[in-house]
């Protein structure tokens, strides 16, 4: 195994200390909006999970992550 390289090649590593904590999501969408996402990150030369970093990033509703984390243990999270 070759360490310091991204796990898709051709894409960059995330820098280190980035990534906190890391979680699965996992969740069912149309093929096509699959493959938009796919393709989106691959232009961009990252992954997946910094793509989907990158659009919460822009949406003005979303909690900061420390928002987030406060509301942790709180029931008024959703899940799929």
């Amino acid at each position: 195994m070759i360490l310091g390289m991204p796990g898709i090649p051709g894409r960059v590593q995330r820098p280190k200390g980035t990534g906190g904590g890391n979680v699965p999501l996992q969740t069912r969408v149309p093929e096509v909006l699959k493959k938009r996402f796919d393709l989106a990150a691959k232009r961009r030369g990252i992954s997946l999970s910094l793509y989907m970093e990158w659009l919460i990033d822009l949406d003005p509703e979303a909690p900061t992550p420390a928002e987030a984390l406060a509301e942790e243990d709180s029931d008024t999270l959703l899940s799929a």
